[in-house]
């Protein structure tokens, strides 16, 4: 029945004239140019992406569709050129404005204070050894691919492959392609856009991976944990359960949140200007550890940050996944470097960082899926937005801090190894 459909939280007979409004607004060239008319666009569009891709057959059910749609449809919004110019600056410039480190910063926050401390304190000392071999599987793996494509190491590894992992777009355009630059003697522009379109491509197939993974993982329940990282400990789901029930009881508590995990971040960035080789989410991810593992934060504070965190997710998430795909995904930068060679090299490096991360995660007691889910599928992505496409498809929103730590940690590692042997090939 019609009266039954919801598009987001909103029933359909509400939510139809709400999006007709926005859209009249948009193709008469009278949609507010603030943050009202963004936040507008990508409220409703969002939605209805999110609620046509987990119906689609096989795409909705089996690779996360119901994400997937928003980050490709808002590309291809931009690259068909469906919206106007001026409403595609307007959503690049919101999400450059820091909006999407706001919505991190809750997630990494809330997940990490919701956490029981020795659950917390044993899954980070095991997730960084699991991200160093996961390393190591990802250059065996491109090497392999090299050999497979008939490339040189330099072609192959440091030109396509390696630059995936160096802790997000931020290496990938900016901090490789200096060095790279320093060494050959060229300008660093001829490297940045290169390595953006691989990165991308690279994130592609973390998501699609992640996503048949968790519906592989569903099929043999044995192997997965449900968001639970190591086996064994167990989060304390009915304390969570009840934290949800009564979030309508302490309004107040979103306020502590909100403050808490914006405190943190910029706390990430007086940090990162000490040590600059560590991104501020990375700090912040860092901090909140220690904060908690030390019992340095009460009980208020704790359940107001996993208050915050669920109010975020629940209503931004196909927002924030159709903005990014309006602002940071190019098709047409795809399709020109859509070759078999890079292809294979990619999906190597991808295939590599899963079977290591499957590999020690054995060693570590972690469950098989989650392994290859937060610490494989979360090394050669995009950084913060790739991390929350991956943990969004999978439902496994909570365990972003250990994503955060694989993929900037592990970047800031795999930037030092390449300044050192590329100079090798």
């Amino acid at each position: 029945m019609l009266k039954n459909i919801k598009i987001g939280p909103m029933p359909l007979f509400y939510y139809l004239p709400c999006l007709a409004i926005v859209l009249i607004a948009v193709y008469t060239g009278n949609l507010n140019t603030d943050i009202v008319g963004t936040m507008a666009f990508l409220i409703v569009m969002g939605w209805l992406f999110n609620f046509i891709g987990s119906k689609i057959p096989v795409f909705g059910s089996w690779m996360g569709g119901g994400i997937l749609l928003p980050l490709f449809a808002g590309s291809a919004l931009v690259y068909f050129h469906l919206i106007p110019d001026t409403l595609q600056e307007q959503v690049s410039t919101f999400i450059g404005s820091g909006f999407i480190n706001v919505f991190l910063g809750a997630i990494i926050v809330g997940s990490i204070l919701s956490m029981d401390r020795k659950i917390l304190l044993s899954s980070t000392l095991r997730v960084l050894p699991c991200m160093l071999g996961a390393m190591l599987f990802v250059f065996i793996f491109l090497y392999l691919g090299c050999l497979i494509t008939h490339q040189s190491l330099l072609d192959g590894m440091f030109m396509v492959g390696l630059p995936n992992y160096t802790g997000g777009s931020s290496g990938a355009i900016a901090v490789v392609p200096q060095i790279y630059s320093d060494i050959f003697h060229t300008s660093v522009g001829e490297y940045s856009a290169k390595f953006l379109v691989f990165m991308n491509i690279s994130n592609l197939f973390c998501v699609i991976i992640a996503a048949l993974l968790a519906k592989f993982g569903d099929v043999h329940p044995n192997l997965i944990g449900h968001g639970k990282l190591i086996k064994g400990l167990e989060h304390d789901n009915q304390k969570k359960e009840k934290k949800e029930e009564d979030i309508t009881k302490n309004i107040h508590k979103f306020g502590i949140g909100l403050c808490v995990s914006c405190c943190f971040l910029v706390l990430g960035k007086l940090c990162q200007a000490i040590v600059p080789q560590l991104n501020f989410i990375a700090w912040a991810t860092l901090l909140v550890v220690l904060a908690k593992g030390l019992g340095c934060m009460d009980d208020l504070t704790c359940s107001s940050a996993a208050y915050w965190q669920t109010f975020v997710v629940k209503t931004f998430l196909p927002f924030m996944i159709t903005g990014i795909g309006i602002s940071s995904l190019d098709l047409g930068q795809l399709m020109n470097y859509l070759s078999l060679t890079n292809i294979i090299l990619i999906l190597m490096g991808v295939i590599g960082s899963c079977v290591g991360s499957l590999l020690l995660g054995k060693i570590f007691g972690f469950y098989p899926i989650e392994a290859m889910i937060v610490i494989g599928c979360n090394m050669g992505n995009l950084g913060g937005s790739g991390a929350l496409t991956v943990l969004s498809t999978t439902n496994r929103m909570e365990m972003m801090p250990f994503a955060v730590i694989a993929n900037r940690i592990g970047g800031a590692i795999m930037v030092i190894l390449i300044s050192l042997l590329v100079v090798l090939v």
